[in-house]
């Protein structure tokens, strides 16, 4: 008896949302899967940084604003030893990422941080594509600079995971990718952010990690928060896992979804460096071997993705 009236209950449920659901997707990607600020809180130099404004324009025709920042202790050659593209979360804009940064300048890593349209004092209105396009103008411009490509490194946290992930598969000439709270796809997030029946498959946007992330070649450090309330700690895993060999892996512990760089200080730092030091020293001893990490498969079909 029990679960027939359940079984009402829920039908109920779904023929009263039924035509709400095209609309329903739309509002979470919107107010959910971006939530830009065009308010900037401050600039590198309230950290102690010394920074290069840069404003990029995409080939769409988007004016996209980024902070290079620059290490103060060079190698012998006079250059960093790792250049980082660092794509951001969902909330906010990159005046509250120098502090992330921060601390990988300190271990001689250039860092380059950036806006996707529609965030900061970048222009236009965010989209999965769009994001996308942001985050390869301005790869464009780091690799220009660092002239090494075995020298740049991705890294993505949360939302700038899915970017990421994009463009280490357009890019398996790159040193590596790093992300932190990453999901495995929107519609995977989907369905424990807004857990209706069948209402991820209303969802535009894809961001599909998993899929990218099997087909990688190059090396790949997952990290994650153990109390992540938002992107449950088992995508990390599944991130993680999906992969033989896996990928490295770093369980930040207690760290939720906002704060794994507080919380992970600076061993969370010093597990990046580490990753980025082998990484280098890899390429150097031995180039890009035939195996699992070497280059993408041609097999996956992407062509949704940018939606």
């Amino acid at each position: 008896m029990m679960l027939a009236r359940k079984g009402k209950a829920y039908s109920l449920l779904a023929a009263l949302l039924t035509p709400a659901a095209p609309v329903l997707p739309l509002l979470f990607e919107s107010k959910l899967l971006f939530m830009p600020s065009r308010e900037m809180e401050g600039c590198p130099a309230d950290h102690g940084l010394k920074f290069e404004e840069l404003v990029v324009t995409t080939p769409d025709g988007c004016r996209i604003h980024g902070w290079l920042m620059m290490p103060e202790v060079m190698t012998p050659d006079g250059k960093p030893k790792a250049w980082v593209l660092y794509s951001h979360g969902t909330s906010g804009n990159i005046s509250s990422r120098p502090e992330i940064a921060a601390r990988l300048i300190q271990r001689g890593i250039a860092t380059l941080v950036y806006d996707y349209r529609g965030y900061g004092n970048s222009e236009g209105t965010p989209t999965e594509k769009g994001t996308y396009t942001d985050g390869e103008t301005m790869l464009h411009e780091l690799l220009s600079r660092a002239q090494d490509p075995r020298r740049v490194f991705l890294f993505g946290r949360s939302l700038g995971g899915g970017v990421s992930h994009e463009l280490a598969f357009r890019h398996p000439e790159l040193g590596g990718l790093i992300t932190d709270a990453a999901f495995t796809s929107v519609q995977a997030i989907t369905r424990i952010l807004l857990p209706i029946p069948f209402m991820w498959r209303f969802v535009r946007s894809r961001y599909d990690n998993l899929s990218k992330a099997r087909a990688l070649k190059i090396p790949r450090l997952v990290m994650h928060g153990t109390d992540d309330t938002v992107v449950p700690f088992s995508m990390g895993e599944e991130l993680r896992d999906c992969t033989e060999p896996k990928s490295r892996f770093h369980a930040i512990e207690e760290a939720g979804h906002m704060n794994t760089y507080v919380i992970g200080g600076d061993e969370y730092a010093d597990v990046v460096s580490k990753f980025i030091d082998s990484c280098i020293e890899r390429s150097r001893d031995s180039g890009r071997d035939s195996g699992p990490d070497s280059g993408p498969d041609s097999r996956i079909d992407h062509s949704m993705d940018a939606t």
